[in-house]
């Protein structure tokens, strides 16, 4: 039995903040993580996105055409990119690692929580009792229901940063933040892109703004289909085939999901620590 101050479940940029914070402050912390320290953000979210929208945003500049500089444009080595994002998360994962918060006083344990009482979670054959306990597990990339979908490849923000090959067509399910500033950067770094959005695309952005920024990306070349969902999915033959339900059809080479997200409880048996749940968490 471990006994502590904190037990801070989830070793993301909020659980790190939490338990860089409170050791600093002289609680006793255990922070505990199942996957990678970091979390999504520093792995599969803000870290990567950014890294290759910096690249794809060098790549626009040198075209030049909207300042009246015509040439040739940049040749674009799309595995030198995602080097160069591998490198970012590189660059930045001593920060968020186990060494650095064992360093601080934290004890660190790697493994995934369950809670086995309100004042008790098991980790592995550890159990710890802590005087408070922080969630902080994040999110999971949402994976609609749509016909087909489960039968096919496809890529989330948890696995797209690792594809080296450039996709000659990327089609994006979703036009939400993630959808289109993936369809952005694709598009600036060679990609054909097609963005498929039910609703509106950026619809809780406000309309006027968010219209601006559909008309860039839309002079950028990127294609954006709004107000029909995709109803049914299938491979054609090296590719993805997407059918909207006002009946247009949508062919690409990769699929990216970019939905939405939903919160990463499901490992941890809250119902054992008195705990009921709602679909926001």
């Amino acid at each position: 039995m471990i006994r502590t101050d904190i037990c801070v479940i989830g070793a993301g940029s909020g659980g790190l903040s939490v338990a860089a914070g409170a050791v600093q402050m002289g609680a006793s912390v255990v922070l505990v993580e199942g996957d990678r320290m970091g979390g999504d953000c520093l792995n599969a979210g803000c870290v990567p996105s950014k890294a290759l929208i910096a690249a794809a945003a060098r790549a626009e500049a040198q075209r030049g055409t909207r300042f009246g500089v015509a040439g040739a444009g940049p040749q674009v080595d799309f595995g030198a990119v995602k080097d160069h994002v591998a490198g970012v998360i590189a660059t930045i994962a001593p920060v968020d690692s186990q060494e650095r918060f064992e360093g601080l006083g934290c004890t660190v344990l790697r493994g995934w929580a369950r809670f086995v009482s309100p004042r008790e979670v098991a980790v592995g054959d550890e159990r710890i009792r802590a005087r408070r306990f922080v969630i902080a597990t994040g999110s999971r990339p949402m994976v609609p229901d749509v016909p087909g979908l489960d039968g096919v490849p496809y890529l989330t923000n948890e696995s797209v940063f690792a594809l080296r090959e450039r996709p000659s067509h990327l089609v994006i399910l979703g036009g939400g933040p993630i959808g289109m500033e993936m369809a952005q950067a694709h598009r600036r770094l060679g990609c054909a892109v097609t963005v498929v959005e039910a609703a509106r695309a950026l619809g809780r952005e406000d309309a006027e703004a968010s219209a601006v920024v559909l008309a860039r990306l839309v002079a950028e070349g990127v294609d954006i289909r709004q107000g029909a969902a995709a109803v049914r999915v299938r491979t054609v033959g090296d590719g993805i085939e997407l059918v909207l339900a006002d009946g247009q059809v949508v062919t690409g080479s990769h699929l990216l999901v970019a939905v939405g997200r939903r919160v990463a409880l499901d490992r941890l048996d809250l119902a054992a620590g008195g705990w009921s749940l709602t679909a926001a968490g």
